[in-house]
């Protein structure tokens, strides 16, 4: 067989694995026949390794070994598949141990773990490694929680978990192997015989070859890590696959946090939440039941997602019950509210309108008497402010993802449009502060019990009374009609009033600035949402936030006092003739 001269054509898989910290998912299905994107993961690496000019595939087998040898001699692209059996496990050095022989074949191979999903153009990591002349390259990422590997500014790897000592230097940045690497033939000199671990012979390298290791960290790699239950279903929320529904329900309970709740005796059931990036499932366990929220392992707002639902339950403020959560996974598993959301409730008419509203209403005014005076014991909701920095992000909010992003005005059109902002901005941070949901509309509120009950309220903080009163009065997916606004507005008096915290008496005032702020903070997330998300079902709500606007537009105008907002009414004025 001829040898491959100066190019990198063979691979070597690592999939022998056991998959000990995937169980239950591994008991049958070895890892790298997991399912991603509607196929299984070693078809999808397969796919990537061809299309980088691999021709020549090993592949190490041990855990389950005969379905990984059955597939990976079902694979297209290559002119050579072997298979490597290990009766007993080699380890990560091991295994190019025990395909020596085939990798000697050529002067360069690839190594690839059998458990990683990743988009980095292989072709470009193999061309780095053989202008960089490295005895291996590695492909890192940056992932502090666990970043060991430390990269030189030269490019070239001092140290691996610090087991060599390497004293820390000024451009030094600390990475993470990938599982993804390609090494030069003389790597598998440094290789013991029998089984061993792939790190030892790095540092062997790192020490003692002249061209050493490098490594090479692309911005923007995106790789999945599929080590874990959590990791696994974090891959499957982010792939979105119609597709890989029953896979999806069985990494949700493989979660430790389900198992060990006893929530994994049922297929749980995908819960459809429009503009959230998290995973809401229904699981049942007899007659009971209970919702788990998987967030990104990134997400900055689960601590205080977890904290919030807990002083909200504790006050009596509306929030669920949160039964257990899991940092790690970040996952939360909490009580059941149904599906009746306000939104829901609207579909059935507007004779159904008014009492689900006005039990809203009695949450809301709950919220800005009892909740306020509770913020003490609530440090997650009081330690963040709607301030003048938040205005101002949402007026950029509004102006680039919807102005300019979604409504194709020019920048031209919006000249003068910042002192209009400016002026509402004043007018909303003017108005007395109480604890704020942030998002409470239609989509958010549940009916439970003749209770309202929320959700999605990781956002909530101190902020201005009338906001959360026209997030829902002036909500763009309900249209509650005039008459029905009214009658709410004068219920929210009425209530408010009763419980010892009359509105103020720039009311007015201060819910048509609240209704205009809202509004256009709620159009830059459409644009957001459909442009930037490809969610283009949030364009259906357009219509009634522009019409919003314009209504707000008009109660500015007839306000005491106030000049008109000229530019927001041109503007306007567009956007309905649009």
């Amino acid at each position: 067989m001829a040898r491959d001269a100066g190019c990198v054509r063979r691979v070597m898989l690592l999939a022998a694995g056991l998959g000990n910290r995937l169980r239950p998912l591994t008991d049958h299905t070895p890892k790298p026949l997991l399912i991603l994107g509607g196929e299984p993961l070693l078809s999808r690496i397969a796919g990537r390794l061809s299309a980088a000019g691999i021709r020549h595939l090993g592949i190490n087998v041990h855990h389950l070994a005969g379905q990984v040898a059955a597939s990976a001699r079902e694979l297209d692209g290559f002119d050579e598949v072997l298979v490597f059996p290990e009766p007993e496990i080699l380890g990560t050095g091991g295994a190019l141990w025990g395909a020596r022989d085939f990798l000697r074949e050529g002067d360069h191979f690839l190594l690839h773990n059998g458990d990683v999903d990743c988009d980095a153009d292989l072709a470009s990591l193999c061309d780095a490694h053989l202008a960089g002349g490295a005895a291996a390259t590695l492909l890192l990422v940056d992932w502090p929680e666990v970043n060991s590997v430390r990269l030189g500014g030269d490019g070239r790897v001092r140290d691996i978990a610090g087991r060599l000592g390497a004293v820390p230097a000024p451009d030094d940045r600390l990475l993470t192997y990938t599982g993804v690497a390609v090494c030069a033939r003389r790597f598998l000199d440094l290789l013991p015989d029998g089984p061993s671990d792939l790190v030892d012979a790095l540092l062997a390298a790192v020490a003692d070859d002249s061209r050493g290791v490098r490594g090479v960290a692309p911005v923007g790699l995106l790789r999945n890590d599929l080590g874990t239950p959590g990791r696994y279903l974090d891959a499957l929320l982010r792939e979105d696959c119609a597709l890989d529904i029953d896979v999806t329900a069985a990494a949700v309970n493989a979660l430790p946090l389900v198992r060990n709740a006893g929530w994994d005796v049922a297929v749980p059931r995908r819960l459809a939440l429009q503009g959230s990036d998290r995973g809401f499932w229904r699981l049942h366990s007899g007659e009971a039941s209970a919702v788990l929220m998987k967030s990104a392992p990134d997400d900055p707002d689960f601590a205080r997602y977890v904290a919030i639902g807990r002083f909200l339950q504790t006050e009596g403020l509306g929030g669920p019950a949160i039964y257990a959560h899991d940092d790690a996974d970040a996952a939360v598993l909490m009580e059941d509210l149904g599906d009746d959301t306000l939104h829901r409730l609207a579909r059935a008419g507007p004779a159904y309108l008014l009492d689900p509203y006005r039990r809203a209403l009695d949450l809301l005014v709950l919220l800005q008497t009892a909740g306020t005076d509770a913020l003490a014991r609530g440090p997650a909701a009081a330690a963040r402010v709607f301030d003048a920095e938040v205005v101002g992000w949402e007026h950029d909010y509004f102006r680039e993802r919807f102005l300019l992003g979604e409504a194709g005005l020019s920048p031209a059109d919006l000249a003068g449009l910042d002192d209009d902002l400016a002026r509402v901005g004043a007018a909303v941070l003017s108005q007395p502060v109480v604890l704020m949901h942030r998002d409470f509309q239609s989509q958010n509120i549940l009916l439970r019990d003749g209770r309202a009950r929320l959700v999605d309220f990781q956002g909530a903080r101190r902020g201005p009374y009338a906001y959360d009163l026209m997030s829902l009065l002036r909500d763009a997916y309900v249209d509650l009609g005039d008459a029905n606004r009214e009658a709410l507005l004068d219920y929210y008096r009425r209530a408010a009033a009763v419980a010892g915290r009359p509105a103020p008496a720039a009311f007015a005032r201060d819910i048509t600035a609240a209704g205009l702020q809202r509004v256009m903070q709620a159009l830059g997330a459409f644009g957001f949402l459909a442009g930037v998300k490809g969610k283009s079902a949030f364009r259906d709500h357009v219509p009634l936030g522009v019409r919003h606007l314009a209504a707000l537009l008009a109660a500015w105008r007839g306000l005491p006092g106030e000049e008109p907002l000229g530019r927001l009414e041109m503007i306007s004025q567009r956007l309905v003739g649009a």
